[in-house]
């Protein structure tokens, strides 16, 4: 066969279009992931703690957040910012106060906050999210951590950082070399003013010798610090600007998870509505629990009956929004199911007031104490949340159930704040040490300790230094009312309230709480 027998060559054929459009390029996440994270490192750099720059830093995020979307012409979605607000007041009180209970419930309403707050700021939908979508929402919020931060770098359009895109926007190699001529130029200029400045302040000359003091030793450590910082904040960053979704689509589960009716759900809540009445006039004889078990210590009684109460509340809401899940839709709102559930929420309520009570019992013995503040807390969150889950299914509006619940656990953590649990509790015990000991009534009483009103917090200082001649020390306490106090050491006291407490050296880490607490100990004169 000759070559001009040859069959001419089909074209290649064409390329199958894709389906999907590509992300489109923005150079605003990654520019300012880039910039807060800076901001965050020189915030917290060598810093003696947290204070004053988690609130700098959280407020730097919010408004980089609301100028990006307004940049867009995108208005901001008023649930998410409310959520935002409070995560600000979170914060606000990592300033405030102290003690590892704030600083712990602070630190969970400032994470839990601009999860949330950040996904839903450009999306709608925040309001009608149900409890399993919040949930998601909060999970898929963590673990933006790991690849917000990448998914920025790829989103970036590198393409324009090439030299003909610089020379298209009038940017030419000649300007680029001016540009660092005015560095150079730059570096004297703030190295003179700089040192002035450091010689005029002493606070200001520590501030630059802190940023400015490197060791090539410390460089990885830096490097670490500042690239955490950036996966961390890329996560809100990424779910306020880029994110396609705020939660995960869950058509597809509720598609396929089963339907029940009012028998399968029925029997077990009015199971359990029983189960709570036979408990209830078991108890109704000892007035919700106020007597003492076989075997059971006063103090046994009263923790394990709070706690294991606390725990049935807890679960009780859980499996009341998960038979409303399960629910067949058109039942939702019949009378029948909402009989149902006010026959298990009512006895529940008698429960939660038991609960109390005993509590209130086991302070009134025993002292209050970080863990029963928490739990009280815990259990008031979940009465809040029973009491909208009541009002909202009662209405047909149960879809809103899941953003009061956040709303309402923000709310209470903010209200912590204002009230001040490290100085409650320090107020309660002091005042109820030195009743007994003017009255004598209780044979074994809990004297106030000093190391354990210490490890309150600085919120504590003031009531410690009020009272430190009264305080006791462990080793020192007495077993009877009627046997003389020994008077602590009020050396060894200030001692270690100067050692707990020196004086301030950053202003990063200011804490209003910890710096009232620096200056009565300063008074002390030790």
């Amino acid at each position: 066969m000759t070559e001009s027998d040859a069959q001419p060559a089909s074209p290649p054929p064409a390329p199958i279009p894709s389906t999907t459009s590509p992300a489109p390029r923005d150079a605003v996440p990654l520019a300012l992931t880039a910039i807060l994270s800076l901001t965050a490192f020189a915030l917290t750099y060598r810093a003696d703690g947290a204070g004053l720059n988690m609130l700098l830093i959280a407020a730097a995020v919010v408004g980089g957040l609301l100028w990006a979307l307004r940049r867009r012409q995108i208005t901001a979605q008023p649930a998410a910012v409310l959520v935002l607000g409070f995560g600000l007041i979170c914060a606000l009180g990592l300033t405030l106060r102290g003690g590892s209970l704030m600083s712990g419930l602070n630190t969970l309403g400032l994470l839990t906050a601009f999860s949330l707050g950040a996904a839903f700021l450009r999306l709608p939908g925040l309001t009608r999210l149900g409890t399993g979508g919040l949930l998601l929402s909060l999970i898929l919020g963590f673990g933006r951590a790991f690849y917000g931060f990448p998914a920025a770098l790829g989103r970036f359009p590198w393409a324009r950082l090439r030299g003909g895109a610089w020379q298209r926007h009038g940017i030419t190699r000649q300007g680029g070399g001016r540009v660092l001529i005015g560095v150079l130029l730059t570096v004297p200029v703030l190295v003179v003013f700089g040192g002035l400045l450091s010689s005029a302040d002493e606070r200001f000359g520590q501030l630059l010798s802190r940023l400015l003091t490197w060791n090539v030793g410390d460089l990885p450590t830096a490097l670490l610090q500042l690239g955490l910082w950036a996966f961390f904040l890329g996560s809100p960053i990424y779910a306020a600007l880029l994110a396609r979704r705020a939660t995960p689509d869950l058509a597809d589960l509720e598609r396929f998870a089963p339907r029940l009716g009012l028998i399968e759900l029925g029997l077990p809540l009015l199971s359990l509505s029983l189960l709570f009445c036979a408990y209830l006039g078991l108890q109704a004889s000892t007035f919700f629990g106020n007597g003492l078990d076989a075997g059971l210590t006063y103090s046994e009684a009263a923790r394990q009956g709070f706690g294991q109460l606390t725990t049935v509340a807890a679960l009780t809401l859980a499996l009341l929004l998960l038979s409303h899940t399960l629910l067949r839709r058109e039942l939702r709102l019949t009378l029948a199911y909402r009989f149902i559930s006010a026959a298990v929420l009512l006895p529940l309520a008698l429960l939660i007031a038991s609960a109390y009570i005993k509590l209130n019992l086991y302070i009134s013995a025993y002292g209050l104490s970080e863990i029963r503040v928490l739990g009280a807390v815990f259990l008031g969150w979940v009465s809040v949340s029973l009491l909208a889950f009541a009002v909202l299914g009662w209405q047909g509006k149960l879809e809103r159930f899941a953003y009061f619940s956040l709303i309402s656990g923000l709310s209470i953590i903010a209200g912590l704040n204002v009230v001040s649990p490290g100085r409650l509790i320090a107020t309660l015990n002091i005042s109820r040490d030195l009743q007994d000991v003017r009255t004598g009534e209780r044979e074994s009483h809990q004297e106030a300790n000093f190391y354990e009103l210490l490890n309150l917090g600085a919120d504590a200082v003031p009531l410690i230094v009020a009272h430190l001649d009264r305080l006791t020390y462990p080793g020192n306490e007495v077993s009877t009312a009627s046997e003389q106090r020994p008077k602590p050491s009020r050396g060894q006291a200030e001692q270690t309230l100067h050692e707990r407490y020196p004086s301030p050296t950053d202003w990063r880490s200011w804490n209003w709480a910890r710096s009232r607490a620096q200056g009565l100990v300063v008074g002390l004169g030790y």
